[in-house]
């Protein structure tokens, strides 16, 4: 049986070439995870402004946007074809995500293409500017985020911290919908948001390198998992403390954003 390269889950889709396809998509994700976070601390540490800043700043945006799609397609493949399979703990292989990890870096991959288009300056992506688009994108979004929590919180288990996860993203994108680039016409607007938009993706970029190679590297060091427990990332689970070591970590980013909101609001003003 076929597994993922680091962390060694099952790879079980019904024949070896749609393992395959899985696996090479798992490797594209793999490696422009770990360009990502690279490219985002040279284009945090050039002059802004600088042709080091924006060409590495373009090679960091079109990673990312590369991480995403294929997060997207992966958790949606887990979550929809042979999910009883690749949702068992066998012996020597990892244990599988949970449920709501797999909707929280689905909800995740969505918000990031999103904070893409608005942060990255025009002549990356080139975008036309619709106030139609500017309200629905993001109220769909939030939407999303709330069905989400629901789900997670009356089906399945609320205290894995896939929650802080969905909620912190959906306050990203209400700080970012909550002006526009185009339309206000102001460049200090402009960059408030370019610059709050690219911190969250690369602080995210850095968090995402360490949750996939972290657990790697310790199973690299103590070798495989010989338990066959049972898979309980479906069930609802009690309640526990490290529940809280997620706020107390996102605190932070959360008084930062409420004064982003308040700031994004005057400057819209001005």
């Amino acid at each position: 049986m076929l597994s993922t390269f680091l962390h060694h889950k099952p790879v079980i889709y019904g024949s070896s070439f749609a393992n395959s396809i899985f696996l090479m998509m798992l490797l594209l994700h793999i490696i422009t995870g770990a360009i990502a976070p690279l490219s985002a601390m040279v284009s945090f540490t050039a002059r802004k402004g600088s042709k080091s800043h924006m060409r590495s700043g373009r090679f960091f945006g079109w990673s990312m946007v590369i991480v995403a799609l294929t997060g997207i397609v992966l958790d949606m493949v887990r979550l929809c074809f042979f999910v009883q399979e690749n949702h068992t703990k066998y012996a020597g292989y990892g244990m599988p995500s949970t449920y709501p990890a797999r909707l929280g870096f689905l909800f995740v991959g969505l918000c990031l293409l999103y904070l893409l288009r608005e942060s990255m300056p025009p002549r990356v992506f080139r975008r036309q500017s619709g106030e139609t688009a500017d309200l629905l994108v993001p109220s769909l979004l939030v939407l999303t985020g709330l069905v989400l929590t629901l789900i997670i919180t009356l089906r399945l288990n609320p205290w894995t911290g896939a929650l802080w996860m969905i909620w912190t993203f959906t306050l990203i994108v209400i700080v970012m919908a909550r002006t526009t680039s185009s339309s206000d016409n102001n460049r200090a607007t402009d960059v408030a948001r370019h610059r709050f938009g690219m911190s969250c993706l690369a602080a995210f970029s850095w968090w995402g390198a360490l949750q996939g190679f972290g657990p790697a590297i310790a199973i690299a060091l103590k070798g495989d998992d010989p338990s066959t427990s049972a898979y309980l990332g479906n069930q609802p689970g009690p309640f526990s403390p490290a529940f809280f070591l997620f706020l107390v970590g996102w605190a932070p980013f959360f008084f930062l954003a409420a004064y982003l909101i308040r700031r994004f609001t005057k400057l819209r003003h001005t």
